[in-house]
């Protein structure tokens, strides 16, 4: 996920939550959901007429429905689809990609998944990848989802990112320490 990380409100972690019964009662699967919320995630994303009229007052809710019943006809399942329209008439829908991340964020807890960003000086090859997964797999006790990055900045080693903790093993950064412990040594 390269999306910026925001602060997910109250109301969002609700809706993700009504979300995640709607999978733990096995109404509707935890990965049928993923997909249809990705779907509807994607399409707002990259839409601004639709989130334009998704949130445009003087536009009556049965108009707004009709829309999405065109736009999402035959993509999403009925449940998701009652759930985005409940959103349209709770004036919610501009917080649906925070709701999308917080239930994403809910399905990988549950499944004891854990999204990890690698970032190298150069392109790792697949048995480099199968290390670097193991060993965090190893260290965390989870199973890891890799996003990898490429950066020549770092010159070599890696960057691991994990929410809000960074592992730097890069050379740029021991350069930095090495920069600033001789500054200090003035």
């Amino acid at each position: 996920m390269t999306a910026a990380i925001e602060k997910i409100s109250t109301s969002s972690k609700n809706y993700a939550q009504a979300l995640i019964e709607l999978g733990q009662d096995n109404i509707v699967p935890f990965e049928q959901l993923s997909e249809d919320l990705k779907t509807v995630n994607e399409a707002l994303l990259t839409s601004n007429d639709l989130v334009t009229v998704m949130t445009n007052p003087a536009i009556n809710n049965d108009v707004k429905y009709e829309i999405l019943e065109a736009v999402f006809k035959n993509k999403i399942n009925t449940e998701v689809m009652n759930f985005v329209k409940l959103l349209v008439e709770k004036n919610r829908i501009n917080e649906f990609n925070s709701i999308y991340i917080e239930f994403i964020t809910q399905v990988n807890s549950i499944n004891n998944i854990k999204p990890v960003t690698v970032v190298s000086a150069i392109k790792l090859d697949d048995k480099q990848k199968k290390r670097i997964i193991d060993t965090l797999t190893d260290k965390m006790q989870k199973t890891i989802l890799p996003h990898w990055e490429t950066d020549k900045d770092i010159i070599a080693g890696l960057i691991v990112r994990m929410d809000d903790d960074i592992i730097d093993m890069s050379i740029r950064h021991r350069i930095n320490n090495m920069n600033k412990s001789l500054m200090l040594k003035k």
